[in-house]
């Protein structure tokens, strides 16, 4: 693949991905409003852009990875001000699935193309290329960038229409979100009865009921450390999006409300966490009660 990638967004996933895209040779033009963040990626071979503008003047496709759906609405609106035609936006941010229409419309006008590309995994599958992208969008284009996907990813799924890897996103976090849920309870349950965290963990690692992603967060429950991989900002954020896909689908979803009202406390404290603290947070709401 001989064209040029432009990449919007520089944090704990952005950063990776360009990296993954460096390794594989790709030519990569970088923006981000704070440049320290990208003299790194400077280093190992990545150009800059001083603007979005200038970005896709110089770039066949446009990867987005930033927060949510109004920082992604920001980024394509200033790229709408530059000529669009035959360019290829790739959003690899969790947004709205109506978000990825509006966006997909809005380019669409402009000539442009639109994949909304959400990946499932954080910063440790990134950097082994281990993460699972779902695209919706144009099956054409689909096939054109699959340099990129292969790059960051073991598996691609090409879904349908725009909007489509959004939704397919909000089924998988709403999983990965459960999950975590579920270990709290069934931790904090097993010490409340008096048995070992570390023996717990011990077994439940060896038990089949447990998934590969909860096996990771008992290892943050065991040394008690919660340093970001998968923010608790995210999977609050994303609670909500499942929540409102729920209600306008009428939806009875009240396993994934209950969990959000949880990671609701955590935000209410201002934790800068990984979203496994909710198993912290369990912990330490039943520590002063009687047995």
């Amino acid at each position: 693949m001989n064209k040029t990638i432009g990449f919007v967004g520089t944090g704990t996933m952005g950063s990776r991905m360009i990296d993954r895209l460096l390794d594989n040779k790709h030519k990569v033009i970088v923006y981000n409003r704070n440049k320290d963040q990208t003299k790194p990626l400077v280093k190992r071979g990545a150009d800059t852009s001083d603007s979005i503008q200038e970005l896709v003047k110089a770039a066949d496709f446009i990867c987005i990875s930033v927060p949510d759906d109004s920082a992604i609405k920001d980024v394509v609106t200033q790229a709408m001000s530059a000529d669009c035609t035959g360019k290829v936006f790739i959003s690899l941010s969790t947004i709205s699935p109506d978000m990825a229409i509006e966006l997909s419309e809005m380019i669409t006008k402009n000539n442009g193309y639109f994949l909304d590309a959400p990946v499932s995994g954080s910063a440790p599958q990134v950097e082994t290329a281990q993460l699972i992208i779902f695209v919706g969008g144009d099956e054409t284009k689909f096939k054109a960038a699959k340099s990129i996907f292969s790059s960051i990813s073991k598996e691609t799924y090409y879904m349908g229409r725009a909007g489509n890897g959004s939704r397919m996103k909000l089924v998988v976090n709403t999983l990965l979100g459960l999950g975590v849920q579920a270990l709290a309870e069934s931790l904090t349950l097993g010490e409340r009865m008096g048995l070992s965290k570390n023996k717990l963990i011990e077994v439940l690692n060896n038990t089949a009921v447990v998934s590969p992603s909860q096996k990771v967060k008992m290892q943050n429950a065991l040394t008690n450390n919660y340093d970001v991989a998968f923010s608790l900002a995210n999977m609050y954020k994303d609670f909500g999006l499942i929540l409102d896909q729920a209600r306008r689908t009428f939806t009875p979803m009240p396993a994934t409300a209950a969990s959000s009202q949880i990671a609701a406390v955590g935000m209410s404290r201002k934790l800068d966490k990984d979203f496994s603290i909710v198993i912290q947070l369990l912990e330490e709401s039943s520590r002063n009660e009687k047995k």
